[in-house]
């Protein structure tokens, strides 16, 4: 409020001009088209930076002024990777430059895959800019890149830092004249100096400003992916007449003959299933792929459907993903899409007169999948990670992967577990409740966003200022922000503060993709109620560990996995395969066939695939001999599945375990967390 009111007066003070008048359009066009600008953004920080460039736009010169208005277009953040201001828009008045190279980020760096009259460059490793190294400008020019995820980010960045106006107006380079970058080939360095072109020089010459990749750095034979990128949608049969690859890489034109195409060849008894890529799917118009959806839907009934997806696949493409992946559970294959299963789309452009280059703003949202998806990326459960030796060979592993997910290949489903990315920047909208004093405990109620939404939860702690270790607590699939506050009472009396919080309604229904996205937004709440500890009176962040019951246990394996600000984990009642009770639980609900496409989504996120990932964290297993629901078997192959340092512990008790094992419990996390 404060903020909006400065930027009222600096209009009534000072005498407008064109370029503070372009940052007042753009903040105008920002708030007036977007249907939820605030979605992850406080107005104060909009605000206070729209009042900060418009009373500076004068002083500043016009790289400058452009990337302050690029920076203000991506603060929507998250899901929002419609809006922005993008350096090879072909709609800009002003003519903007890029250096003669195009750049691709693999596994093991990033390197030149495409060059404008030459390829001398073509192979090399990037290792800086202007003498200063490439991790340091991709960090200084990242709040430029509008972005639904981190994929997204990740692809665009290399053409923002190959922007001269970007990098002068942030001061990394002196002006728009040749700049010197340094590369890397066969344990050498080397230096070349670039000479920036004009965009529809740079366009012209490297020929392809829609795909990454291309294929002049390729020396072996050009994959297909990669050979025919510009071919919007065709089919071709692979693996002896055993699947049916559709590789699909613009949502532009109708799928109805793709459609029947596809409908005529699942009824072939060879066939075993279908493929559809969608890497080089930018997007295009999400009412083109109903026919195919419908199809792929059908198919889903008797073949096994499996979608290659990357950081391209955004847009309607991922609005495309995100519906496969509720009607016909789909296996992914490939890195995670940099599209957001909910996103916004559809944008609304303005020209800036006076800077020259126009600005998108998204106008709809798309939600494609649960209102409360917490998910800003479709996570592949075959994850595939291409490096620059695969690439310029002219190998496909992506694909390769994808083939023996396609005909069951177990080995390649186990490749890695799925990330459970969210989005950092989303206010956390704390709201803390009174305080309440007994019997030496205090506790707050309070809610949250847990990522998508709000959530319930109390804050457990000693008497005093603190600081206090903190315990992270997760209940069974019954239990919610109540259940563990004994647990958590506890420990105050043992100085240490709890943190219990609900988890979502409905972890179980029986449906695939429902429940998998259910686990996924429990582990993400978690995640998010880690970055609220800084925020929260007492709480010491740097003596933190998570302590799971049952269903919460695979989700603390999952959290010590993937998040590594833990010091320890106790995985009370649990088992390697959380995939096996849910099974048992919904066989009578599903038949055999929906039991079997169940298990195998539900495995990609068994607790046994993170338990092995949580070093340096140490962790204590607790589990009763007399656990009906986790047998010793996949007991003992959780713990051997387990990173050290590590312990367990069994207790003659059953599935809710018994004071021994609680007295131990608290005992272990006294000696982790306060020594």
């Amino acid at each position: 409020m404060i903020a909006a009111l400065l930027v009222s007066l600096l209009l009534v003070l000072a005498p407008s001009s064109a370029r503070s008048d372009d940052v007042q359009l753009a903040a105008q066009h920002l708030r007036d088209d977007h249907p939820n600008l605030f979605h992850d953004l406080e107005p104060a920080r909009f605000d206070g930076a729209v009042a900060d460039l418009a009373a500076h736009a004068d002083s500043l010169d016009d790289d400058q002024l452009l990337v302050g208005l690029m920076r203000l277009g991506a603060l929507p953040g998250a899901r929002d990777g419609h809006t922005g201001i993008f350096p090879l828009n072909p709609a800009n008045r002003r003519v903007l430059h890029a250096y003669p190279i195009r750049m691709y980020t693999f596994a093991d760096g990033t390197y030149v895959v495409g060059q404008v009259g030459g390829s001398d460059l073509l192979r090399a490793r990037v290792v800086a800019v202007n003498g200063r190294p490439l991790e340091d400008v991709i960090a200084a020019v990242s709040p430029l890149v509008p972005h639904d995820n981190e994929s997204t980010l990740m692809l665009r960045v290399t053409t923002y830092l190959n922007t001269p106006e970007v990098l002068h107006g942030l001061g990394l380079v002196p002006d728009l004249g040749p700049v010197t970058f340094t590369f890397e080939r066969g344990g050498s360095r080397f230096a070349a100096s670039l000479t920036p072109l004009t965009v529809p020089e740079y366009g012209r010459g490297i020929g392809d400003l829609q795909h990454p990749l291309l294929p002049q750095a390729i020396t072996g034979p050009v994959p297909a992916y990669v050979a025919r990128r510009n071919q919007q949608i065709f089919t071709t049969i692979l693996a002896a007449r055993r699947v049916l690859y559709i590789g699909h890489n613009e949502t532009l034109v109708s799928t109805w003959a793709v459609a029947r195409r596809t409908s005529k060849a699942v009824k072939a008894k060879r066939l075993r299933a279908v493929i559809v890529d969608l890497r080089n799917n930018g997007g295009g118009d999400n009412h083109t792929y109903r026919y195919l959806l419908d199809a792929l839907r059908r198919a889903s009934k008797t073949e096994r459907i499996v979608v290659l997806i990357s950081r391209l696949t955004f847009s309607a493409a991922e609005n495309f993903a995100a519906e496969l992946e509720r009607v016909a559970h789909p296996i992914f294959v490939g890195e995670p899409s940099g599209g957001s299963p909910n996103l916004y789309g559809d944008t609304v452009s303005t020209l800036l007169p006076a800077s020259g280059v126009e600005l998108r703003v998204a106008r709809i949202y798309w939600q494609m999948s649960a209102a409360d998806d917490a998910r800003i990326a479709i996570d592949p459960q075959v994850p595939v990670a291409l490096s620059s030796d695969a690439f310029f060979a002219g190998r496909d592993p992506v694909l390769e992967a994808a083939v023996g997910a396609a005909l069951g290949a177990p080995k390649l489903l186990a490749v890695g577990p799925p990330r459970f990315s969210y989005d950092r920047g989303r206010p956390l909208g704390l709201r803390l409740g009174e305080a309440q004093t007994s019997d030496g405990v205090v506790r707050q109620q309070l809610t949250f966003d847990a990522g998508r939404g709000q959530k319930k939860a109390y804050w457990t702690h000693p008497v005093g200022p603190g600081p206090w270790p903190v315990a992270l607590f997760s209940p069974g699939s019954d239990g919610n922000a109540t259940s563990q506050l004994p647990d958590a009472d506890r420990l105050a009396r043992r100085g240490i503060a709890s943190l219990t919080l609900d988890p979502p309604s409905v972890l179980v229904s029986c449906q695939a993709t429902a429940d998998v996205r259910a686990y996924s937004s429990y582990v993400i709440g978690r995640r998010r109620a880690l970055d609220l500890l800084p925020y929260l009176p007492g709480a010491d962040g740097s003596r933190v560990v998570a302590v799971g019951f049952s269903f919460g246990s695979a989700v603390t394996a999952a959290l010590a996995g993937v998040d590594h600000r833990l010091r320890g984990a106790v995985l009370q009642s649990g088992r390697a395969h959380l995939s096996a009770p849910l099974a048992a639980f919904c066989r009578s609900r599903l038949g055999a066939k929906k039991l079997k496409a169940y298990v195998r989504a539900y495995s990609a996120i068994d607790p046994v695939r993170y338990v092995g990932r949580a070093a340096p964290a140490s962790l204590l297993f607790q589990n009763g001999t007399r656990d009906p629901v986790s047998p010793r078997k996949d007991v003992d192959a959780y713990f051997r599945a387990a990173s050290k340092p590590k312990e367990q512990r069994s207790y003659d008790a059953a599935h809710e375990l018994d004071s021994q094992a609680l007295s131990d419990r608290d005992a272990w996390l006294v000696k982790v967390l306060l020594g």
